[in-house]
């Protein structure tokens, strides 16, 4: 009889699932500036990066991604389709998908910064994947979530929220990692509003303005090897801090040296 690990394309002799679910912002910002637009840039980076992760046997075998674009609205990829199709929750597992299973879509920017329904997407799908590795025997470490943002959160309308607005999503997220179904991390690029995004993630927000995407992305992959079954959520995040800590240092003595 075929394991679902075997079914899914997994390397053999890494029992260990890490799920990954990376938010990403396409809305109308992304496209600016004109002349070298963000969305191009990561849409790169995404290619490259993915071609990089599979020549790395430990976290091709462990991890598996599962991808979510927001703007106005919000999209879920397809592995099996390699489509963007409407985010909702009676979503299934086979949204998560190992490295070697992954071509990343080509992204669109346009519309506003609908940030919450994708974050509450990414909750429900976080914690029903973590039920469905346990109840198949395998050692699942918590998901980790990822939200990459040049922006701050609007509502479907394009309005943009006050913190105040948040302090019910920031509740989730808290308890989500409490009850150990997740770790989640913010990252804000170029024109990224600190202040507010802090709400979600106090202790997660990392201002990454310095790197390109396709450094973000790679800092992004290599944190999951800081995450450890026994780690609380706090732990974890004090493990990736001192890692963008001494990112941060390296690029700056690089500039320095320029």
């Amino acid at each position: 009889m075929t394991t679902p690990t075997t079914t899914l394309g997994f390397g053999r002799g890494y029992d260990e699932r890490q799920p990954v679910i990376v938010l990403l912002d396409t809305s109308a910002s992304m496209a600016r500036p004109a002349a070298r637009p963000r969305i191009a840039e990561l849409n790169r980076a995404l290619a490259d990066w993915f071609g990089s992760v599979r020549s790395q046997d430990r976290l091709r075998a462990r991890v598996e991604v599962c991808l979510i674009a927001f703007d106005s609205a919000v999209r879920v990829f397809q592995p099996d389709t390699g489509a963007l199709v409407p985010g909702t929750p009676a979503a299934d597992a086979r949204l998560f998908a190992p490295i070697d299973r992954l071509t990343p879509p080509e992204l669109h920017a346009d519309g506003y910064t609908n940030l919450l329904p994708a974050i509450r997407l990414a909750l429900e799908l976080a914690a029903r994947r973590h039920r469905e590795l346990t109840d198949q025997g395998l050692p699942a470490l918590r998901p980790l979530i990822w939200l990459l943002t040049d922006g701050a959160p609007t509502d479907g309308a394009g309005r943009a929220l006050a913190a105040a607005e948040l302090a019910d999503d920031a509740a989730l997220l808290r308890r989500a990692e409490e009850q150990r179904e997740c770790v989640f991390f913010v990252v804000g690029v170029r024109g990224a509003d600190r202040a507010v995004l802090e709400v979600l993630a106090p202790k997660a927000t990392y201002m990454l303005e310095q790197l390109d995407f396709g450094e973000i992305l790679q800092f992004l992959f290599h944190s999951v090897d800081q995450v450890h079954p026994g780690d609380t959520a706090a732990s974890t995040h004090q493990q990736v801090a001192r890692q963008v800590a001494m990112r941060a240092a390296f690029a700056g003595f690089i500039e320095d040296q320029l």
